[in-house]
């Protein structure tokens, strides 16, 4: 797997965080399962 950078708006990042720990899962993992289901609502690219 490889490491990308992103900027994000401090609220953003602060509603990820919460939901992260409420869920506990990592960042990372809510960002890929997000990217893969956006991906796929915008026909499978």
């Amino acid at each position: 797997m490889r490491v990308i950078t992103f900027k994000a708006e401090e609220d953003l990042l602060f509603r990820l965080d919460l939901y992260a720990a409420n869920k506990k899962v990592s960042r990372s993992e809510i960002i890929r399962d997000a990217l893969k289901k956006y991906l796929e609502a915008a026909g499978g690219i």
